[in-house]
């Protein structure tokens, strides 16, 4: 019996095993990439005065910090995305916003909640429709993210009672 050796390719009755470099979703075409990648910045700057204007209305010291955390995430993913356009496009993109409405606080932190999980859903189907290593990784870091802040909302919320 022969042992695998790091480093070595990997061998079955004597065939070599080649790795399929498709994305796991299979492959999205260049306009469906771009599109892609102007959603998300269309996204992330909602998200950012989604956040900026719930901080208004924080009960305390732990909403504060949770939710200013998520506020600079978003910015930073809005940053990362508009980068990533920049480079394929070598342009700035242009947006407007939609901003999102709530009730109350606490129904804001509920709608919070249910975007991060859709983002996060989102950036994942992008990233498993991909090769390229930019895009996956600035996508993974977001969805990475929303992912944190979906936890932070949802602890927000059950403690509002």
């Amino acid at each position: 019996m022969k042992h695998y050796q790091p480093g070595a390719p990997l061998v079955y009755n004597q065939w070599q095993l080649q790795i399929p470099q498709l994305p796991v979703l299979g492959p999205n075409d260049f306009g469906k990439l771009l599109q892609n990648i102007y959603n998300s910045i269309v996204a992330e700057a909602t998200a950012a005065d989604f956040y900026s204007r719930l901080l208004r209305e924080t009960p305390d010291q732990l909403h504060r910090e949770f939710i200013n955390h998520a506020y600079q995430d978003e910015l930073e993913h809005l940053e990362a995305f508009t980068r990533l356009y920049e480079f394929f496009t070598g342009q700035i993109p242009q947006y407007n916003i939609d901003p999102v409405h709530y009730r109350t606080y606490k129904d804001g932190l509920l709608k919070a909640l249910r975007d991060e999980l859709e983002a996060a859903d989102f950036y994942k189907d992008v990233i498993l429709s991909s090769t390229d290593q930019m895009v996956r990784d600035t996508f993974f870091l977001a969805m990475g993210d929303e992912l944190e802040h979906a936890t932070r909302f949802g602890v927000l919320y059950n403690i509002m009672g």
